[in-house]
């Protein structure tokens, strides 16, 4: 049971810390971390349909095929990962983790699938008496909006999320972008105010 918790923590903080989506997440490869540039290559999303084979296919938009950066944290996290992984596969005897295998694999070796983390994702919500109207999805946003209340230009915010085109991200954060320019011209004003200030003291 320890391993089926840490995945779901690598998981889920993945998404918090990257802003990729679920289906993204589900598609990684242990090849697509750089681990000497702690860089995370997103290149596949991973679609399964009711009653459907699953579907490992290009991200949604060209855009979507990307280098998110990761932190010392997420890296040494992911490291705990790779090991519970390998061992979990040498106990059922699938020999030695590869760097072609998911992050985030079924015993077969098929990767796993959104809907498993959608569902786990709902019972945390209810054993923590937390909002059920928050989905895996809200992860993404809330990483798009923290990154835009910390003023990191939108080109670098909508880079980050696989987005198409910057307007995209604007359209979708439109209200957290405008809370965040507010907040900056407040603290402008504030600046301006002490220098004021300080030439009259």
């Amino acid at each position: 049971l320890e391993g089926q918790s840490l995945k779901y923590e690598v998981y889920f903080k993945l998404i918090l810390a990257t802003g990729m989506r679920r289906g993204e997440a589900c598609g990684l490869r242990w090849s697509d971390i750089d681990w000497r540039q702690r860089a995370l290559h997103i290149r596949r999303n991973v679609v399964k349909l009711s009653g459907q084979p699953i579907l490992v296919k290009e991200p949604k938009t060209r855009a979507g095929v990307r280098v998110v950066y990761l932190s010392k944290e997420l890296c040494k996290l992911l490291r705990v990962w790779q090991k519970e992984s390998a061992w979990e596969k040498e106990q059922r005897g699938g020999g030695g983790l590869e760097e072609e295998d998911y992050l985030f694999r079924q015993p077969g070796g098929d990767p796993m699938v959104p809907s498993t983390f959608t569902f786990r994702f709902k019972k945390i919500l209810q054993e923590g008496d937390l909002p059920d109207n928050l989905n895996v999805h809200s992860l993404r946003h809330t990483n798009a909006s923290l990154l835009i209340a910390a003023h990191v230009p939108v080109t670098a915010v909508s880079g980050r999320l696989g987005h198409a085109k910057t307007s995209t991200t604007t359209d979708i954060y439109a209200g957290f972008i405008r809370s965040a320019d507010a907040a900056a011209s407040d603290a402008l004003t504030d600046v301006f105010t002490r220098i004021r200030d300080e030439n009259h003291a």
